[in-house]
């Protein structure tokens, strides 16, 4: 559990990567929850659209001395866009927007079913001012009291997730099967002041070392591949960047560079308390620098029009062990230096 607690207060799942499918298996987890272990599992409606229910007195909804009773209708809305708000026009605010579709539904509910009580879950943020207008619209809507309206973004699922750290692994939510929910500001920063400064920085990368690999403590390169799982074949692409990773070295050490030096360890902190937090032994380092390069780029367009530059930076940070775990102290080589 400790493990799990570590990981959820790491980072924060992309749900837009999730499936819809995978998506209502984590809302049904947090309704045996905040409801109870009643909660009936997501069907088709009559017409065309899923939901799930709970009959009965509920857990911890609203809250735990005075919880809902009745019939409470669940729904589970997924985007599979990054960045999405319950205030976007596509959720709230026109005709055609979904809380408008849902309200439909809500009403006939209320009429045909008895529903008392209406949960809206979805994969988007929630802003305080949104959550009272939708609340108050639907309420008007349909005549359901706001109390027995509740809606749930990624905020509060998040929130929910730190207090039951048990069910991503119940619904098989591992956080490195997903790309990592981080800001590479800081790293388009630094690869941008490189490119200028050191403007043959590309052409470096293949080019022959004046000392070969062996007479640069090979040994401990290989002992750090083996702790972290990372295949010889990809080792050898990193290790024919040695030029490249002197020139990166040297800039970063000037006292001129003082700023992205800091920008550079903000940035590497964060990408190696993640994948420490998230990493499972059976995951090759070589697979998880280049989920970390997939989500950088698709993140930050400067990143992206440098892509191998941003490419030579993460091999960078894992030659000299910024990522990745080493040996103790103790046991010898902790850092790989040449």
């Amino acid at each position: 559990m400790y493990q799990n607690r570590m990981q959820l207060d790491a980072m924060k799942y992309n749900y837009s990567e999730i499936s819809p499918k995978q998506f209502e298996s984590l809302v049904i987890q947090l309704c045996y929850k905040l409801l109870g272990y009643g909660t009936k599992t997501f069907a088709d409606g009559a017409d065309g659209g899923r939901d799930a229910r709970f009959d009965g007195k509920a857990t911890d909804i609203p809250s735990y001395r005075d919880p809902w009773t009745g019939l409470t209708i669940i729904q589970a809305k997924h985007t599979t866009e990054y960045n999405k708000k319950f205030s976007d026009n596509d959720f709230f605010g026109s005709k055609s927007s979904i809380v408008n579709e849902e309200v439909e539904k809500m009403r006939k509910l209320i009429l045909e079913d008895g529903m008392k009580n209406y949960m809206l879950f979805a994969n988007r943020k929630l802003p305080a001012n949104a959550h009272e207008e939708i609340l108050d619209y639907m309420s008007n809507q349909t005549g359901l009291e706001k109390r027995n309206i509740v809606l749930l973004g990624v905020e509060d699922i998040e929130n929910y997730l730190k207090a039951f750290p048990d069910i991503p692994e119940k619904v098989d939510l591992n956080a490195f099967d997903m790309p990592l929910n981080i800001e590479p500001d800081e790293l388009a920063d630094v690869i941008i002041r490189i490119k200028n400064e050191i403007t043959n920085i590309n052409e470096l990368v293949n080019t022959k070392p004046e000392k070969t690999i062996e007479n640069i403590k090979r040994t401990s390169l290989e002992k750090k591949n083996k702790i972290n799982n990372l295949n010889s074949s990809y080792s050898k692409i990193i290790e024919n960047k040695m030029i490249a990773f002197n020139e990166i070295s040297d800039f970063l050490s000037r006292p001129e560079n003082s700023e992205f030096q800091e920008k550079y360890l903000e940035c590497k902190s964060e990408l190696d308390e993640k994948i420490r937090a998230i990493k499972k032994p059976t995951h090759e380092f070589n697979y998880i620098i280049e989920k970390i390069y997939d989500l950088i780029i698709s993140r930050d367009q400067d990143c992206k029009t440098n892509k191998r530059l941003t490419k030579l930076m993460l091999h960078y940070m894992y030659y000299i062990c910024d990522i990745g775990e080493v040996e103790s102290e103790k046991d010898g080589i902790y850092a790989i230096t040449a």
